[in-house]
């Protein structure tokens, strides 16, 4: 990848704007839709666990097939009608089994936008992080403006809401630059392990999701348990966007400056500092003012990985490597970090285990400062010994 390229195409910037704006309003609403369903925090964090286990299973395969097929936009286009498809029965209360099994349908087919998406556009060259932004932007007004007319809506409003997006999103596929796959023949996106400099940066990121995995599912319950409003919910996420506008317009020169490692070192102590001041927060407004973190966490982790897979990952296998990433950030990342949060916040409560996030990703962040420090060290003594 050539990150030097600092070209901002418009139509370009359609489709991730829609993308985020349908995963603010499902992200950001349905634990609390499942909530009103009479659904426990066990039961919440089981069908989060079991939404990323459907979506660990099938990315191997939109993976294989992005890197394959000769019409990556129409591929992408599908998938996006797929998922949009597999909402609308949730929307019927049909108990926990009925939401389980819809929830885990949509997810096979969710997974694999973003990761492809990305790949198109990275492959396009471009101002990739300005592509984040406008996402970032639309992700903010999309879970504000729908906090806003929450208590207006049917309960189902919110499947209904992200399906019409969704919709629009593969729409809008057909505005991304023509992409095409077919060189891969060869080999699996599981055979990208062999990479091991890709798999130590992915077994550092794995944490780090878990615990972002955590906030999603338990943030709303933990916020509105606090005595938040819906209203609040969608200014923590306008919070949260704005916080990632810095990052997001320097996100090119601080990859170029630093690499990807050094700067997720950091974003691990971010995260660190905003989940510990979480889990001790006592009123709604100490919980919304952790969201000015997010700039410095998430975006970072996500952006970072997303320059270092394009640059450093064989062309012809990019689409199955931004499909790898996924698969560790929000699959197994996701099921691992719902099961163990889940349990916590069953029997301990949500404070209890945003602290416990809070001490993965300080363990984390040592790890990854140790591993990056060391590894330069012995860079140099080679050097020296060469010399």
């Amino acid at each position: 990848m050539d990150t030097k390229k600092k070209g901002f195409r418009p139509r370009g910037a359609v489709f991730p704007a829609l993308y985020y704006g349908a995963n603010s309003v499902y992200q950001g609403y349905i634990s609390l839709y499942y909530t009103g369903l009479g659904f426990h925090s066990g039961q919440l964090g089981f069908i989060s666990a079991m939404t990323a286990l459907a979506a660990l299973a099938a990315q191997p395969l939109w993976g294989m097939l992005g890197d394959r097929v000769r019409g990556r936009r129409a591929l992408l286009g599908g998938l996006c009608l797929a998922a949009a498809a597999a909402l609308l029965p949730a929307a019927k209360d049909g108990g926990f089994i009925w939401q389980l099994s819809w929830a885990m349908a949509f997810y096979a087919f969710f997974c694999a936008l973003l990761p492809l998406g990305d790949a198109i556009l990275l492959e396009a060259g471009g101002n990739f992080g300005g592509y984040r932004l406008a996402g970032g932007i639309s992700f903010a007004l999309a879970g504000t403006l729908f906090g806003l007319l929450r208590d207006r809506i049917p309960a189902g409003g919110v499947l209904w809401a992200a399906a019409g997006l969704l919709l629009l999103t593969g729409l809008s596929a057909r505005l991304l630059p023509e992409s095409s796959g077919g060189r891969a023949r060869k080999g699996s996106v599981l055979g990208l392990l062999r990479n091991r400099r890709l798999t130590a940066m992915l077994l550092f990121v794995l944490p780090l999701q878990m615990t972002m995995a955590c906030f999603h599912t338990f943030y709303g319950p933990r916020f509105k348990a606090l005595g938040g409003e819906d209203w609040m919910l969608g200014l923590g996420v306008l919070l949260s966007t704005a916080s990632e506008v810095p990052y997001l317009l320097l996100s090119r020169r601080i990859y170029r400056r630093f690499g990807a490692a050094k700067p997720m070192c950091v974003a691990a102590g971010v995260l660190a500092l905003r989940w510990a001041l979480l889990g001790i927060a006592k009123t709604p407004l100490a919980a919304l003012l952790t969201q000015l973190l997010h700039g410095g966490g998430f975006i970072v982790i996500t952006v970072s990985m997303a320059y270092w897979i394009s640059e450093h990952v064989p062309g012809e296998q990019r689409a199955g490597g931004q499909a790898l990433l996924n698969m560790f950030s929000f699959g197994l990342a996701r099921v691992l970090g719902n099961l163990l949060a889940g349990q916590l916040a069953r029997s301990m409560g949500e404070g209890a285990a945003f602290l416990a996030s809070a001490g993965l990703c300080a363990v984390a962040g040592v790890g990854c400062v140790v591993g990056v420090f060391g590894i330069k060290k012995q860079l140099t003594a080679m050097h020296q010994m060469q010399r």
